[in-house]
């Protein structure tokens, strides 16, 4: 869904009471995923926003008749509402961890609207800002603030009974690779197969059958590669829903992931990248950009901030009081870019109890959403 939204500023922060999600329009527009403060958005207002609106349209296809639809966000800064014809599909509080609503009991033939409201009070050191300026200029090393949608917003079709992101823990020491599955949906009598592939060569199989609603297993491969920043190597992974009836087996659901193999320790001061001491030379990465602020302009430029600092001698970055997309982490993974993740925890009063509760909170969202980049 990223493109051309339409888009209005709410100063007083009253669109809820006015219902402004009932509107057939909105007063101006903007390009999704790039954050109104930004040059890319077509906005670039810089003046502190209290709320923002976003209001689009979408059309289901025909093909996905009779699945579930799930609407995915990778960032909303920081408080959201989204409503969909009008019937409210659920909040979120979080400038930086993605989340999901299931919206297929709001969708109807034809035409559909999806509004979104963010509510964004950089003041009221409750919220972690990272390095987004309190002051209404850059000073220092606080810039630009990001409001709104800054990540991607897609739709995505599912079974009734579907494979949710998997938990994927490498074990170098004995080749396996443990599987946490949790399946969403009625799951009796399903089993789980997952098999890993080593450059296109099955390397690992197993089965197991699902249980309250998880599916544990572990894979032991045939060959055993370790990743590493010389030799990223990445297996495939094929994860397998089915049913087996007397005489056919029916796939539910299926999905593709990658992981790699690698272990990481501490010993006295040093770290150890698979069992040997890795000596990190790292870019401090702030991750802001002139044009798109906290939003790399394009998927090209996520990749080429690491290759600039794999060619001037670097082997990783520390992720600089931000959580980046997590298609960064992608490229990363690929390229063998070791990466320390960092929190946007600047901005909050730590003697608040409810500002630790949001940023602990937080925290083990962003923490799950990347647990299974080598």
């Amino acid at each position: 869904l990223n493109g051309t939204w339409e888009f209005e500023i709410d100063h007083g922060a009253s669109g809820q009471e006015r219902k402004l999600y009932e509107l057939d329009h909105l007063a101006s527009q903007i390009e999704v995923p790039f954050c109104p403060e930004s040059k890319l958005s077509g906005v670039a207002y810089t003046d502190f926003m209290a709320s923002v609106w976003y209001r689009r349209t979408f059309q289901v296809p025909q093909t996905w008749s009779g699945q579930r639809v799930l609407l995915h966000f990778g960032a909303v800064d920081y408080d959201c509402a989204v409503w969909v014809n009008e019937v409210e599909v659920g909040t979120h509080r979080g400038g930086s961890s993605s989340f999901t609503f299931e919206i297929t009991k709001a969708l109807q033939p034809g035409e559909n609207v999806v509004v979104v409201n963010a509510l964004d009070d950089t003041r009221s050191l409750l919220q972690p800002l990272g390095k987004q300026s309190y002051d209404y200029y850059s000073h220092n090393c606080n810039y630009t603030r990001t409001t709104g949608i800054w990540q991607t917003v897609w739709l995505e079709p599912v079974p009734t009974t579907f494979l949710e992101r998997p938990r994927l823990t490498p074990d170098l020491d004995n080749g396996c690779l443990h599987i946490q599955q949790r399946v969403n949906g009625p799951a009796n009598g399903l089993r789980l197969e997952a098999r890993a592939f080593a450059e296109g060569h099955q390397a690992a199989t197993g089965t197991c059958w699902v249980n309250g609603g998880w599916a544990c297993l572990t894979l032991k491969m045939d060959t055993v590669r370790a990743w590493c920043p010389q030799d990223p190597f990445l297996y495939d992974l094929y994860l397998k829903l089915v049913r087996e009836t007397a005489d056919q087996q029916e796939i539910v659901d299926s999905a593709y992931a990658y992981f790699g193999l690698r272990s990481v320790d501490i010993k006295g001061l040093a770290v150890l990248l698979n069992g040997e001491p890795v000596y990190q030379r790292l870019v401090l990465d702030q991750g802001f950009y002139p044009d798109g602020i906290w939003t790399a302009p394009s998927d090209d430029e996520l990749r080429l901030d690491i290759e600039r600092g794999q060619a001037m001698g670097f082997n990783g970055a520390r992720l600089h009081q931000k959580v980046f997309e997590e298609r960064y982490l992608c490229w990363c993974d690929r390229f063998g870019y070791l990466v320390w993740g960092e929190f946007p925890s600047w901005g909050i009063d730590a003697t608040e109890p409810e500002a630790t509760v949001r940023y602990a909170t937080e925290w083990q969202d962003v923490l799950e959403r990347d647990y299974n980049h080598p």
